[in-house]
């Protein structure tokens, strides 16, 4: 989006509040309870100028003529990244927190459930959080299940104790004992290696020509599920907090509630909208979506806050939350970046 466009102190300061009365109240705001409110020095023609403006310009929204004004998603942009002052967490806020993630965390689902939870707690929001995905990992152990004559599941341990699963098509027809077979060789051969060292191996003898198709067809995806991490999509995505949306003014309507909830339930599709916004970089910063920034028809209205949790150098993910554009960015923003912070910890503490 264009800011170009610098809004001088006054402008800042009426959007500021516009956005303050806004998201606290979720009624179009005006010059009179303005100037009551917030800006008592400046009389009520100012404000008004300094509205229209702000209209003109594409900051703020009148709904009809007689209205006040609301936010537009510009100018949600423009307060979140210029004018946004984050809230302390609260001793209180913490209370709920911490005793969540408990000294020694027994396993991942059931750390991230948690986690998802106490985030939509916090944030009165829908909770949003993606399995770790491995960074560099290394294999421990695999094996391969018959689910019938043509379909497997791979299982791959990697290091760090990351457990990844996969079903996979046979090219021939097989059964578990061979099946069996051929994962104890690969155990005994790539136990170790990282993806880029499995790849250089020359291919391995086999006794038959079945035997030697299915090695490499089971090798082939063993080095598609550790490479996810670089090409692939945020998996095992968690939710919570769907009832929050229930209390937002603005899904009050049936089917605008509906096209959200298909999105937040399309474990798929949410996990490809995450992957799109390419959080691994900013691993300590939280990153705003708003309104029609996520480039999907169904979240127009929605804004997405969101940051990554780390354990270390074994594994990242993706946690954050979703609810209308009229959130309160102030005190979600770090509420975000304190139970992420706290999730990286536990896993830490798991993994490790």
């Amino acid at each position: 989006m264009d800011f170009e466009l610098t809004l001088d102190a006054r402008k800042q300061q009426i959007l500021k509040a516009v956005v303050s009365d806004y998201t606290e109240t979720g009624v179009p705001v005006g010059s009179v309870a303005l100037a009551i409110k917030h800006l008592g020095s400046w009389s009520s023609a100012t404000i008004r100028n300094e509205l229209s403006t702000l209209v003109e310009i594409g900051y703020l929204l009148q709904p009809h003529a007689s209205a006040g004004r609301i936010p537009s998603d510009r100018g949600y942009r423009y307060y979140v990244d210029f004018l946004m002052e984050e809230e302390q967490i609260s001793a209180a806020v913490r209370r709920q927190v911490d005793p969540v993630f408990p000294t020694r965390p027994s396993a991942v689902e059931e750390l991230l459930e948690a986690a998802a939870m106490v985030l939509a707690m916090v944030t009165d929001a829908v909770s949003i959080v993606t399995g770790p995905r491995a960074l560099g990992a290394k294999l421990k152990h695999l094996d391969v299940v018959s689910l019938d004559a043509e379909h497997a599941l791979l299982i791959v341990l990697l290091d760090g104790n990351l457990l990844q699963q996969h079903v996979f098509p046979l090219s021939v027809e097989t059964d578990q004992e061979t099946l069996s077979r051929i994962s104890a060789e690969l155990n005994r051969t790539l136990r170790g290696l990282g993806p880029d060292a499995i790849e250089a191996l020359p291919p391995l003898p086999g006794d038959d020509a079945v035997t030697a198709t299915l090695r490499a067809e089971i090798v082939a995806h063993v080095l598609l599920v550790m490479r996810s991490d670089g090409a692939g999509e945020d998996t095992v995505v968690i939710h919570d907090g769907v009832r929050n949306l229930l209390r937002q003014p603005e899904f009050g309507d049936v089917m605008r509630l509906r096209q959200v909830l298909d999105i937040v339930e399309e474990e798929r599709a949410l996990g490809q909208l995450l992957s799109s916004l390419h959080l691994g970089k900013a691993v300590q910063g939280v990153h705003v979506v708003i309104g029609a920034e996520a480039e999907v028809e169904q979240l127009r209205g929605c804004s997405l806050v969101l940051t990554t949790y780390r354990a270390g150098d074994a594994a990242r993910g993706t946690i954050g939350v979703l609810g209308p554009t009229r959130m309160r960015y102030s005190q979600v923003s770090p509420r975000v970046r304190y139970v992420s912070q706290r999730v990286g910890q536990a896993l830490e503490r798991l993994l490790g």
